[in-house]
This record gives structure tokens, sequence and C-alpha cells, in this order.
């Protein structure tokens, strides 16, 4: 089995941002992927649009018949914004990102991870769902900063019952010689697992935090 490859560029993309703590709740019941922007729609400009647009109607009874023509393409201009908006916003409802429900929450070093990979919709997949459980270090690196680098890393393939994803198990045994997540540390250390979904056209590619933390020393 084949690790997943990223470049540099898109490691970077992973790298948590230094507000990001272990005290920040986590959602055990379906947590999305991380280090994934956010679809940015530019809603509010676009009701400014619309809103400028209907306060403009309310001159047309007392519009010169040059300015009714500029009023009403000015609409035509209006509906393309509201239509384009709603397309927007369908396509991002549809095409919203698998989730992770976590089983073992938080998981230990020495012990096992299990997560539920939740599809909604499902997606036709044309093979297993390849997933790489993986923990990082942010290593300072001469003339580029702190880069992230892993330190360990596990490959597992999961077969998918059926030809939609809906949902698949994924399950990890974490060694206990590894360090747990520790954010608030210059050389922050965190775990991730990474998701490739094999589909029709390009495949999905996913990087979710994972709660994977020391494990719990008991006192003699």
């Amino acid at each position: 089995m084949s690790e997943i490859h990223e470049s540099r560029e898109r490691q970077r993309l992973y790298v948590p941002t230094r507000s990001a703590s272990p005290a920040d709740p986590w959602r055990p019941q379906g947590q999305g992927p991380d280090y994934t922007p956010a679809p940015r729609h530019a809603l509010p400009a676009r009701a400014a649009v619309v809103v400028l647009i209907v306060a403009l109607n309310f001159l047309l009874p007392l519009a010169s018949p040059g300015l009714e023509i500029g009023i009403l393409l000015v609409d035509m201009i209006g509906l393309l914004v509201v239509f384009d908006t709603l397309n927007k916003l369908w396509y991002g409802f549809r095409n919203r990102r698998p989730l992770l429900r976590w089983i073992t929450f938080p998981a230990h070093t020495g012990g096992r991870l299990e997560a539920v990979l939740m599809a909604r919709p499902s997606p036709e997949v044309v093979g297993p769902v390849l997933a790489v459980l993986r923990c990082v270090r942010d290593e300072l690196v001469e003339g580029e900063g702190r880069v992230p680098m892993v330190i360990y890393s596990q490959t597992a393939e999961f077969p998918i019952p059926g030809v939609r994803l809906r949902e698949v198990t994924l399950t990890f045994d974490i060694p206990s010689d590894l360090p747990g997540t520790e954010m608030e540390r210059e050389d922050a250390v965190y775990w991730q697992i990474a998701v490739r979904i094999p589909v029709f056209g390009p495949d999905q590619e996913l990087v979710y935090l994972a709660p994977v933390y020391a494990e719990a020393r008991t006192a003699l």
C-alpha cells in the first residue's frame, strides 16, 4: 500500500493555526475536515446588491423613460446575482465534505483509534478508502521557519460495502512510544488522519485532526 504523498505547498495547508489548542471543543459526533478553506460566496455583498436593486425599483413610478430602462437592466443583473447565489449554495450543500465520528474519544498512545467516516450525500466509489494516520511535528528548518514533518505514519485500506460510500469504520493501533497532541509548544505535535476516497474523476483528499493524546500514566 502506498502512502499519501503531498507537496510541500499542500502540506502547509495542514499546519494548525496558533489559535488552536487542545482546549478547543472537539466534535465527536461529526467532525469536519480541517485545513480546508471555507467556501466564500460573498453573501453580505450579494445581499447588499439585491437590497439596493429593490430600493431602486421604488423609483420606477417617478422615473423618466431613460431611467426606467436603466432600472430594468439593473433588475436583470439582480436576477443573475440571485440565481448565481442560489446555485452556489445548492452546489455547496450537495458537495458537503464527509465527517468523522469518533468511536474512541479521546484516543491515547498505546491504544486504538477508531472512527466512522460518514458521507452525506454518498458518492459512488471505485475502490477502497485509503487512510493514513500520522503524527506530525513542527520542526525548525533553516530559512523556512517551522515546517510540518511527519515523524510517524500508518497506512491502511478499508473496503466499502457496496458501490456508494455511506459509512466506513477506520481503525488504527497507536504505538506507545510516540508523543501525544501538544499544540501549545513551539514545536507543536499533532495527529492527523488523511483520507483518500477514490471516486470517478479526481479523488477526494481530506485531512482530519485526530484526538490522540499521550498515554495516561498511573501513579505508583
